[in-house]
């Protein structure tokens, strides 16, 4: 809004993110049905949710990509969103290049884009593709880029203002295990330099390596919201892998509970908690049997994550160790309504976010906007404007 303040940066602590109340739909399509969120200056925020349940809308919302059907959506302490767009960097789940042109050029045409030039755009062009490792391909082209080369360009591409907030979709969407560790590291030290930042994702691992808290988004609401080191607890159930274990140990070992059961070279605790899990290892040992490996059968954020989807009351082992400065602002969980399917005949998304992850309903919310605005010339523009720098990514 022309002449809103900005408060951010103003010598309080001020939430980057705010949104109250959020609803979106495509047609008759409900999206997102009244979602509240806050994210507070420097954390790392997981968003979780099934294909399709709205998490790039959400993204393309904050951006100003798109207009909510009602609710209010705050960024860096303005609702006016072009305005603060060039203190976003963005990294989208699909990303697009002109693929002739080399790494350094495409970051240098970015950089002039938004306003940097000469010596301060080279020193941070440079500076951004050793960030990301791909200072030795400075002058490839973007054609001879790997996927994985291309997801770490991306965010070479979104921090090269330096950024207050990072907004990530998918970032290891489509790659292979390395390609997948590679970005994830990128991320962590991306994540060290203190920008905020909002990720989207359906990778458990991401959000335990990478956020200080996690969301659900399911049935168009944000269900459930938890401190990541909350969910550092062991596993429901784990998997201990041994040397043969003999029968006397087995025998030892099982009597402690009746959710320990033994195999010949294993043992798996259903019901874990801390206590039963260090008597049983204790027991191996005595036992003289080797302890290998000892994996999670199912996290707690990963049980978490499937009640919530499933609109299961989620468990709470512990007191949530929220941060202080979080536990003001967080609106109270919102009362869900019962889920409404589409009516009979409403369009259904078949893949992940389709309405907003491939492009064609962005593009064609934003072409029915300039159509509905035809008569309002600067309005007009602005939509032009939006749909050019989204597909800039």
């Amino acid at each position: 809004m022309d002449g809103e303040p900005d408060n951010y940066g103003a010598g309080v602590s001020a939430d980057v993110i705010e949104i109250e109340g959020l609803h979106k739909s495509y047609g008759e399509l409900q999206v997102l049905r009244g979602v509240n969120l806050r994210v507070g200056q420097g954390e790392a925020f997981g968003l979780l949710g099934p294909n399709g349940s709205g998490k790039s809308t959400l993204i393309h919302l904050m951006l100003g990509f798109l207009r909510p059907g009602s609710g209010r959506v705050r960024v860096l302490g303005s609702e006016d969103l072009e305005r603060i767009r060039p203190r976003i960097g963005y990294v989208p789940e699909r990303q697009r290049y002109h693929t002739r042109f080399s790494a350094r050029e495409y970051l240098r045409f970015i950089g002039e884009f938004s306003g940097l030039g000469g010596p301060a755009l080279a020193e941070r062009v440079e500076h951004e593709l050793a960030t990301v490792g791909l200072a030795e391909h400075a002058d490839r082209t973007l054609g001879a880029f790997s996927k994985g080369m291309l997801q770490r360009f991306g965010v070479a591409q979104a921090l090269l203002t330096d950024p207050d907030l990072l907004l990530i979709d998918e970032p290891t969407s489509g790659l292979d295990p390395s390609g997948q560790r590679e970005v994830i590291d990128l991320l962590a030290e991306v994540r060290a330099r203190g920008h905020t930042i909002f990720l989207c994702t359906h990778y458990l691992q991401e959000v335990e390596l990478l956020c200080d808290r996690v969301g659900v988004l399911s049935r168009g609401q944000i269900v459930v919201e938890r401190a990541v080191r909350e969910l550092h607890a062991p596993g429901a159930s784990v998997l201990i892998r041994t040397s043969p274990i003999d029968i006397e140990t087995r025998r030892r070992v099982e009597a402690l509970g009746r959710g320990v059961h033994t195999e010949t070279t294993s043992v798996r605790i259903d019901s874990n908690t801390p206590q039963l899990q260090s008597e049983v290892l204790r027991a191996l040992i005595e036992g003289g049997v080797a302890v290998i490996g000892l994996e999670a059968l199912e996290s707690p954020l990963e049980r978490m994550y499937l009640q919530a989807v499933r609109g299961e009351a989620v468990e709470r082992a512990e007191p949530d160790p929220m941060p202080e400065w979080a536990r003001p602002r967080m609106p109270p969980p919102p009362s869900l309504p019962p889920y409404l399917p589409p009516p009979a005949g409403a369009a259904t998304p078949a893949a992940e976010d389709r309405p907003q992850t491939t492009g064609d309903t962005l593009l064609n919310e934003l072409l029915r906007r300039n159509s509905r605005d035809r008569d309002d010339p600067v309005q007009d523009g602005e939509v032009g404007q939006d749909a050019d720098r989204g597909t800039k990514g």
